[in-house]
């Protein structure tokens, strides 16, 4: 039976997950009409932001997430997934149950990722202002069979990463 691609790009917050899956989706979407971009941010509040920053909490969305995408490349849609949902028991379901998995994880030092602080997280965390930050007060799984490891602790071209994405599943 035919699926879907599901490429799942993770990493901590502010280590370009969105940045690279929308550059990936961008190039899939040219030669694929049946393509979806989900970007963990989105999801949250897609599904009720219901849920608290607690591990259990964040485990609970990242299977909610895998789950989605298995069931979107079952209906022969391409998923590009940008979330951080680092652990071991997802990645484990999303290889033992979705066909063409593809696993990206994105690596940046947590000097730059503090340095870049889009969100705010990191600085207010160091400043004891917020708590359940994935990196600072809570461990993560670091991916250990990823299809792909991309060092993004230097602002490099993350366009050049999505390309070659792309070219190694052979999906120019």
């Amino acid at each position: 039976m035919k699926t879907g691609n599901v490429y799942w790009i993770t990493g901590l917050s502010g280590a370009g997950k969105t940045t690279l899956g929308r550059m990936v989706y961008t190039q899939l979407k040219k030669n694929k009409p049946n393509v979806v971009f989900l970007d963990g941010d989105i999801l949250r509040s897609v599904f009720g932001n219901y849920l608290g920053h607690s591990m259990e909490d964040r485990k609970t969305l990242a299977l909610s997430y895998a789950r989605l995408c298995k069931m979107l490349a079952d209906q022969c849609i391409d998923v590009v997934c940008a979330t951080m949902s680092l652990f071991r028991e997802v990645h484990s379901f999303n290889r033992k149950n979705i066909a063409n998995y593809f696993e990206i994880f994105i690596e940046c030092e947590m000097q730059e990722l503090i340095r870049r602080d889009q969100k705010g997280i990191y600085s207010k965390a160091l400043r004891g202002e917020m708590q359940h930050v994935i990196g600072m007060d809570l461990h993560y799984d670091r991916p250990e069979n990823c299809d792909l490891v991309i060092d993004n602790s230097e602002m490099g071209s993350l366009a050049e990463k999505a390309e070659k994405i792309i070219r190694l599943r052979g999906l120019e």
